[in-house]
């Protein structure tokens, strides 16, 4: 018997010493029974993955949350991944859509695919800058141009606002992109809304001048927009800056100016930004973590580095002192550093920087930028650009 009872008490102090030491690493111990849980964001691109994966690299080393990015091609990579977050609303897979423009991003969110989002920030944004209830944030942003080659044309020659381009003076000299995708999309869509704005059937008689003088509509983007410039097939192109700088950047000779919409003299009729947006997928599976990425996307360090990136993006000034215009948005080239702002923070690493060489060429500020009423605006987007195909088709336009 008393075997039995030395044999049950030493069972007893072995479970005991087992118990605890599963429950309870010693302090000497430096190896955790567990890995922590992986912090991850999964993040739709639409910004050239060049650009944007340096950027999210980075916030991935701030953060200590691994990212998860998907992008897109060229020519339909806005409307391809707007496409996608519609597909996969019913079990969403992406935390974020950090897209090279708002529109598509604004019709997600009446959609119900685009969640409401809020930071602090938000307030601090120019209204261009804010989507309509919070569906999107904007953030360093690019300017629609005219593009053109210097050694064929001159400055004086170009059109001055979107109106001239529907006057005979211009007639089969520009190249558009399909303007059923990404920032012409937009760009048609704000203009028709203004211009049915100021008189209720203006787009229509715009319409059907530019489809009159055979404009060349292009099956790609805004990079194809630039080519038909090089190419000669076209004297000047509506495209966007940054497709400019990379082709510059590629050794080709051409130039750009800003496109007002209006004619100078009628306030907010200037020339029209695009910017980044971010925002927050509905029902996203990581929401702390896409949280903490849109966050570190609206940061002014971000703008700086786009703006120093080859894409050339504009910084936007959100408290101009007193001897700059509300209406001019000056990049850091012109505008000082006051006291309370941090110094400039540096690239990252890989991000693709502007040469000196293309410094020439570059807007340095936008006067007087265009204003558009987006909820007004983005429910009648696709009509515009459906009145614009049909009108250039129907008179033979490319």
């Amino acid at each position: 018997m008393r075997r039995i009872i030395h044999c049950v008490c030493f069972a007893i102090i072995i479970f005991s010493v087992i118990s605890c030491d599963r429950g309870s690493p010693s302090e000497e111990s430096s190896t955790p029974l567990s890995p922590p849980p992986l912090r991850e964001v999964v993040v739709y691109v639409s910004t050239d993955e060049a650009i944007a994966r340096p950027i999210l690299e980075a916030f991935s080393k701030e953060s200590g949350i691994t990212v998860r990015a998907r992008y897109d091609s060229e020519n339909s990579k806005t409307t391809a991944l707007a496409a996608m977050l519609r597909t996969e609303h019913d079990a969403p897979r992406a935390d974020v859509f950090w897209s090279g423009e708002c529109f598509a991003s604004a019709q997600l969110g009446r959609e119900g695919v685009i969640a409401p989002w809020r930071c602090m920030r938000s307030g601090e944004l120019p209204d261009f800058l804010r989507g309509e209830s919070g569906w999107w944030h904007g953030f360093a942003p690019r300017m629609r141009v005219l593009v053109f080659d210097p050694k064929r044309i001159t400055v004086e020659q170009l059109p001055q606002s979107m109106l001239d381009l529907a006057t005979p003076a211009f007639g089969k000299s520009v190249a558009m992109a399909d303007p059923r995708f990404g920032t012409t999309r937009g760009h048609i869509g704000a203009f028709s809304s203004q211009m049915e704005w100021r008189e209720v059937g203006s787009f229509q008689k715009w319409v059907d001048g530019f489809a009159s003088n055979k404009p060349l509509i292009l099956a790609g983007g805004n990079a194809a927009v630039v080519d038909a410039v090089i190419r000669k097939e076209v004297d000047f192109g509506l495209t966007d800056s940054d497709d400019v700088y990379a082709a510059v950047a590629n050794g080709a000779v051409l130039a750009m100016i800003p496109l007002r919409q209006f004619p100078s003299g009628e306030s907010g009729g200037g020339p029209m930004l695009i910017p980044n947006s971010v925002s927050l997928v509905d029902g996203a599976p990581h929401p702390a973590e896409a949280n903490a990425l849109m966050i570190f996307l609206l940061q002014p360090k971000v703008t700086e580095w786009l703006h120093a990136s080859r894409s050339g993006n504009f910084i936007i000034q959100l408290n101009p002192p007193a001897n700059v215009s509300k209406n001019s948005i000056p990049n850091s080239a012109n505008s000082a550093l006051t006291p309370s702002t941090p110094p400039p923070s540096s690239p990252p690493d890989g991000l693709a920087l502007m040469p000196e060489n293309m410094q020439s060429i570059r807007i340095q500020a936008v006067e007087d930028p265009f204003q558009y009423d987006q909820a007004t605006m983005v429910p009648s987007m696709d009509e515009s650009v459906s009145i614009l195909r049909k009108a250039c088709i129907k008179d033979g336009a490319n």
